[in-house]
């Protein structure tokens, strides 16, 4: 199972440096971009992606969260208000070389971890440390999927991250 885990990481950091080296390809207007979309810009959806890994892996290195308290939830609106901070004025490249170096601390992570299988609180709700994995992987897909739409919106084609495609470029 770990295996499978990592190898489905190891797609959405991918699939992640993928999108990053295409926006990089396009000018800095083109991903900063206003428009009515899910997000007011294509970069911001990069933000979105980089802050909830970044969450995430907080939240399971800090151990089970047995409470939501009020308190808990402010420390969690206060660490994303620092990430997206942290991300202000960065260029596609710079936002890009984050993301990697989050994917490794993460994927070490995964890496170290015992039993990927094992229960993980989250106040009165328990998964597996391979679920809330998986949910990450589908979360990054979801807004890789809204940046090819808002991409699309702008008169250009997004690039191939779709996991079919992963696995092909594995082959080769």
């Amino acid at each position: 199972m770990k295996q499978y885990v990592l190898q489905q990481f190891d797609y959405h950091v991918w699939a992640n440096k993928k999108v990053c080296a295409y926006l990089q390809e396009l000018s800095e207007e083109i991903y900063r971009q206003k428009m009515m979309s899910v997000f007011p810009t294509i970069y911001d959806v990069m933000v979105h992606i980089y802050v909830v890994d970044s969450n995430w892996l907080t939240f399971f290195t800090a151990g089970d969260v047995m409470e939501m308290s009020e308190e808990y939830i402010e420390q969690v609106k206060a660490e994303t208000d620092r990430l997206v901070a942290e991300t202000e004025g960065k260029r596609i490249e710079q936002l890009g070389v984050m993301m990697e170096t989050l994917g490794e601390r993460f994927r070490a992570f995964i890496e170290q971890h015992e039993d990927i299988e094992s229960m993980y609180s989250s106040g009165g709700f328990k998964a597996r440390y391979v679920d809330f994995i998986q949910h990450i992987v589908n979360h990054g897909s979801y807004h890789r999927g809204n940046i090819t739409a808002m991409l699309r919106q702008l008169g250009h084609p997004g690039t191939p991250t779709d996991y079919g495609f992963y696995l092909y470029t594995l082959d080769q």
